[in-house]
């Protein structure tokens, strides 16, 4: 439950060996290559290489010819071709040609014979039409027009009644369409087509149509069989011809595909101008080292250097954090704020409990609860494969747990309060009202706003406590001893609670000159001179202010800032007090609707399935939002920069085997 230690790996060898090489640091999910001249200050003695993959224009045309083909390569265990590197261009040319002359053929059947659907559609408005087509378009005088127009356009062909040859003869109608044919002589057809265009005119072009449209219809069916039969013919050849040859093929782009991908990580790698030597880099989890270095190796004839990453200040190690059971969900909510910096602490084991708790209080209903970790995990994870469905899924555990202390069962406020009342009888717990917590109690709600902004209290100083350890762990001194979330800040912030508090329930007073002093003005002091003084013990030679005046106004208003947001980060914690009156409040809204109805109805159930569904809908989504901003904005912000970058195995950009 914590980032990965990596090692740093530096290999160099013969460029005779480079593919071996890369084939073995990529055969498994460990090595993550880095751009190997950036180990280089003085790049003059190498070059990167930047060689024509040869392997890329075969595997892109093979991959092309069976999209256009519309077949998928089949599952093979085989990771290596029956063939030799030098037959491999022959079979994709051969391959390619046959099944894209196959295919091209199909598209063009497939092309004409939706021209020809097309037709019939609009050809069979106009039968019973006792017309030769042919004879209409051969006429020397006068031109016949077949289409269709809106309903709208058809009405208004009434204001065009001074233009003896603006007529439609309609033939068939729809609730959009009319169709129809008009007619003019050549030397006014120009003006009429203009109208009929200005109305949304669609013309049916029709020119090789033979006989009576009765006759046209039949004559297009026939040729629809026909071209689905030519069509049916070449998708048996395309079949055929893939059937005898989809092994070779699938192993050919799997191999392709893979080498492709190996040969473009060569452009990481370094190559010695002189000596005909390579360099490689790249980084490994520690835990690796031993097996890793083993494999390298057998190969021989290489010099391995595995270093610990402080060896390279200038290359932050990539980031791989390692969570299991209900914290490994979680990972997703912390990518989503970005990677923890490779010396950061992972945050995801203090995400998973803090949310999980905060959500449960925040949405404390055992059947709803229930309901929403049914949903989460079966629905949302198992069927969605949403990664949010497992979250959802605990937390909707948590909201049960949490609805046990409240009482709520699907809203029903009573249900458990002989299961409280057993309780109270067998540890003498005391009750109000049947139940342990009573939100309808003025006094317990007043309690649970106080709870809430004291937990709130808590975590923030949590986080400044994470914040403090990563600081050191960093080697940040002046941060961890002097930041607003470091060890002055902590002690400013832990002071003022503790004295806010005892004033205000009157059990204690801290409150004198010498504890405001120490623990008060003396930490908000250093959080003022924070960045001088973090200068300072880092052994910064110049750690005093160039320009005191601006310094002074600067901070002043920075520290004011700070003050503030100590405030509003704790405050801001009053929202989970809140929507646990929220929650009460819509289900009394819901059983208020239901009442109209006598009890246990039909319409009484009704309602209260159906509100309880928008509840656990809209609480959901507004508690699961509210408890991640919680996360993010006032925890997370102060010990957690998220500007990691993830380890991405070599081995996982390349595909896996099918």
């Amino acid at each position: 439950m914590a980032v990965t230690k990596m090692s740093l790996v530096s290999v160099v060898g013969s460029m005779s060996k480079l593919d071996t090489v890369l084939d073995t640091c990529c055969s498994g999910e460990n090595f993550h290559i880095e751009q190997a001249t950036s180990f280089f200050h003085n790049s003059s003695d190498f070059t990167s290489i930047n060689d024509e993959n040869p392997y890329s224009p075969l595997y892109t045309g093979l991959k092309d010819t069976l999209a256009g083909a519309r077949l998928e390569p089949i599952s093979t265990e085989e990771s290596a071709p029956l063939m030799p590197d030098s037959q491999i261009a022959e079979f994709v040319e051969e391959f390619s040609n046959t099944m894209r002359a196959a295919s091209e053929e199909r598209t063009n059947i497939e092309t004409e014979l939706a021209r020809v659907e097309r037709e019939m559609e609009q050809m069979k408005h106009f039968e019973g039409l006792e017309l030769k087509l042919d004879e209409v378009f051969a006429c020397e005088y006068i031109k016949v027009r077949f289409g269709r127009l809106p309903r709208e356009s058809y009405d208004k062909l009434s204001l065009y009644s001074d233009n003896p040859f603006v007529i439609l003869f309609p033939c068939t109608k729809d609730s959009k369409y009319v169709w129809g044919v008009y007619c003019a002589p050549i030397e006014a057809v120009a003006e009429v087509d203009r109208i009929f265009q200005s109305l949304y005119w669609e013309r049916l072009m029709i020119p090789d149509a033979v006989g009576t449209p009765e006759e046209a219809c039949e004559a297009l069916r026939q040729k629809r069989e026909e071209l689905m039969a030519r069509k049916e013919e070449a998708s048996r050849r395309i079949e055929s011809y893939w059937e005898v040859k989809s092994g070779d093929c699938s192993r050919i782009l799997s191999y392709l595909e893979k080498r492709s991908s190996r040969f473009e990580l060569r452009r990481s790698v370094a190559r010695y101008k002189e000596g005909g030597t390579f360099f490689l880099a790249g980084w490994i989890p520690k835990r690796e080292e031993k097996s890793f270095r083993a494999k390298l190796e057998r190969i021989g004839d290489l010099d391995i250097d595995i270093e610990k990453p402080d060896k390279d200040s200038e290359h932050s190690p990539p980031v791989e954090i390692r969570n299991k059971g209900m914290f490994k969900p979680f990972e997703f909510y912390v990518k989503m704020y970005g990677l923890p910096a490779y010396r950061e602490i992972d945050p995801t084991p203090f995400v998973a409990w803090t949310y999980f708790i905060l959500f449960g209080m925040m949405f404390a209903d055992v059947g709803q609860g229930l309901v929403l970790s049914l949903i989460g995990y079966f629905i949302m994870w198992k069927k969605l494969n949403m990664e949010l469905g497992r979250i959802v899924g605990i937390c909707g555990i948590s909201s049960a747990i949490f609805g046990v202390l409240l009482g709520s069962v699907f809203g029903f406020e009573e249900w458990l309060n002989p299961f409280w009342g057993w309780v109270s009888s067998k540890t003498g717990i005391p009750l109000n009202h049947g139940k342990l917590i009573n939100v309808e109690d003025s006094e317990v709600v007043n309690y649970l706003i106080y709870a809430t902004i004291g937990i709130g209290a808590v975590l923030v100083s949590i986080a400044m406590l994470l914040n403090i350890y990563t600081k050191l762990k960093q080697g940040m001194y002046g941060d961890a001893l002097f930041g607003q979330n470091g060890v002055a800040g902590l002690v400013f912030y832990v002071s003022v609670i503790a004295g806010a508090v005892g004033m205000l329930t009157g059990l204690y007073s801290v409150m004198t000159t010498p504890y405001i002093i120490c623990l008060i003005v003396i930490p908000l002091l250093l959080i003022f001179l924070r960045e001088p003084l973090g200068e300072l013990i880092e052994g910064k030679e110049h750690w005093l202010p160039e320009k005191p005046g601006e310094f002074l106004m600067q901070n002043f208003f920075e520290l004011f800032e700070v003050l503030l947001s100590y405030v509003s980060n704790t405050v801001s914690f009053l929202r989970v007090g809140a929507f646990i009156l929220v929650h009460y409040g819509m289900m009394t809204v819901v059983f208020t609707l239901a009442e109209m109805s006598p009890e246990w109805s039909f319409g009484y159930i009704a309602v209260v399935i159906i509100g309880n569904g928008i509840v656990i809908a809209l609480e959901g989504l507004l508690v699961g939002i509210q408890a991640l901003r919680l996360e993010f904005y006032e925890m997370f912000s102060r010990f957690y920069s998220g500007s990691g970058r993830a380890f991405t195995p070599s081995g996982a950009r390349l595909p896996a085997h099918n």
